[in-house]
């Protein structure tokens, strides 16, 4: 897979995970902050609601953004799984299979090309859920859809 890619789908993930909560950041805040501050320090209390209210600006914003780089990457990223299986006890092999159009034919048409990587990944370097998988299930092997776990995370966006 292509850097510009991965780099899409890392900046999506973790732009995802930063503002998923957002709405429950502003509730409470509306039912506990603000009234704090209200009653406690009521002269720096407009200040407070007028950062979230720029902090609210860019998390808009940002969001928007994330869900338009995601529209873009998934007209042209089908799927893409990517497996996890046990060498050794602290070496993994990592197999990203991606099912990508391709449209540089000579003609310009469109075609499904199916890309498949493999990398050994160290105990480490494994995504934290796929640690947690391991040593609590005693699992050797893990399969993660990566479009299906991001289409989940955007309908938390809206």
């Amino acid at each position: 897979m292509d850097p510009i890619t991965i780099l899409l789908i890392g900046a999506i993930g973790l732009g995802l995970a930063t503002v998923t909560f957002w709405h429950q950041i502003l509730e409470w805040s509306e039912q506990s902050l603000f009234p704090w501050f209200n009653k406690y320090l009521p002269t720096v209390a407009p200040y407070v609601r007028i950062a979230f209210s720029r902090l609210d600006d860019a998390v808009v914003t940002f969001r928007r953004t994330i869900k338009k780089a995601w529209n873009l990457v998934s007209e042209y990223l089908l799927k893409q799984i990517v497996e996890f299986n046990r060498q050794t006890s602290n070496t993994w092999m990592k197999k990203v299979t991606s099912w990508v159009i391709n449209n540089s034919d000579f003609f310009g048409e469109k075609n499904v090309e199916q890309v498949t990587t493999r990398e050994q990944v160290h105990w480490d370097d494994l995504p934290q859920d796929v640690r947690q998988a391991a040593l609590k299930r005693q699992r050797s092997s893990f399969t993660i859809d990566v479009t299906d776990t991001r289409d989940e995370e955007m309908a938390l966006v809206e």
